[in-house]
């Protein structure tokens, strides 16, 4: 990580933690430097990045200006917002709120393919998804460490989501997908047993062979229960 970097983090860290409050208007550049220990180019550069990502923006004659990131930042600063609320104790409301977006767009995601398919036309369509679901079982069965696992297991996400048609869904999980690769703790739970995950994509599988929207209420509820004992298995670990 660059000192650019370093000081970006340290300022986007302070906003998301509200110890820097909207509104609020940042000391001026040569205190800020010394108090982050950086040069003011250094620093100028991180500001730049902080206000291109909403955080900030420049007053005429004032200088920086913290926004409310609730009004102005997007879903990139969510992974930070679950690092801060480990780093104060418990993460567990966020997380619930990140697996119930999860859900959600799953369930566009699915009745999107519902309407998209057409029953009995093949299977040529849903080679990428098979080809990522046995590569998650092979991984699953050589007992592949957390990290490998999840990024197999988002493939196969990554590969349904293209039966959608869908840029905007991808966009929408992907800061999902940044939350379970920065959050050790949550891809611990979701992959502690990689087998149901698999048996729960086979079991998708035969599904998007023939989509059937009735059948939608059911698979959803399932991802429900399982995320549900995710958080609790979350909660007895702290």
């Amino acid at each position: 990580m660059s000192e650019v970097d370093r000081c970006e983090r340290a300022i986007r860290r302070a906003i998301l933690a509200g110890e820097l409050a909207p509104g609020e208007r940042l000391p001026p550049e040569r205190a800020l430097a010394e108090r982050l220990g950086v040069n003011r180019t250094t620093l100028r550069a991180a500001l730049s990045r902080v206000a291109a990502a909403r955080l900030l923006r420049v007053r005429q004659g004032s200088g920086y200006v913290v926004q409310d990131y609730r009004r102005h930042a997007g879903l990139d600063a969510l992974a930070e917002l679950v690092e801060i609320a480990q780093d104060q104790g418990d993460a567990r409301p966020l997380l619930a709120d990140v697996l119930e977006l999860r859900r959600r767009v799953a369930s566009m995601a699915l009745a999107r393919i519902a309407t998209r398919r057409t029953p009995g036309a093949g299977p040529s369509d849903l080679t990428k998804v098979r080809s990522a679901v046995d590569r998650l079982e092979v991984l699953a069965e050589e007992g592949a460490d957390v990290a490998a696992l999840a990024e197999a297991d988002l493939d196969c996400t990554a590969a349904i989501l293209e039966l959608t048609g869908s840029p905007v869904l991808g966009l929408l999980l992907n800061p999902v997908h940044t939350v379970i690769r920065r959050v050790a703790e949550l891809r611990r739970v979701l992959y502690q047993a990689p087998e149901t995950n698999v048996a729960a994509y086979r079991a998708l599988l035969v599904w998007l062979e023939a989509p059937a929207p009735l059948a939608l209420d059911a698979i959803l509820a399932q991802l429900e229960a399982r995320d549900a004992r995710h958080l609790e298995q979350l909660g007895a670990s702290q």
